[in-house]
């Protein structure tokens, strides 16, 4: 199954976990199993039309994916959050 790599906000709505594995074989499909497995993710990644939201990003690999990025069971898909202050 793919690795996600959690970061900044997003891990408290996950128990604080860094790494979780979900299934799943495009960013999209893991982003999906990852919200059915923690529930209170459930609008942190993507918003309600099923687009990311402005202030998340996915990275694999060398850059920036979008939801339908194919993804391998042996992949990381990083989800990073935006971090904003003043």
């Amino acid at each position: 199954m793919p690795k996600v790599i959690l970061t900044g906000s997003i891990r408290q709505h996950v128990g604080g976990l860094g790494v979780v594995e979900v299934g799943g074989d495009t960013a999209g499909a893991v982003v999906s199993a990852l919200e059915a497995s923690y529930p209170a993710l459930r609008g942190w990644i993507v918003d309600e039309r099923g687009a990311l939201r402005r202030h998340v990003k996915l990275y694999f690999g060398q850059g920036a994916v979008s939801l339908d990025t194919p993804i391998g069971p042996n992949d990381e898909l990083h989800i990073v959050a935006a971090i904003s202050g003043g």
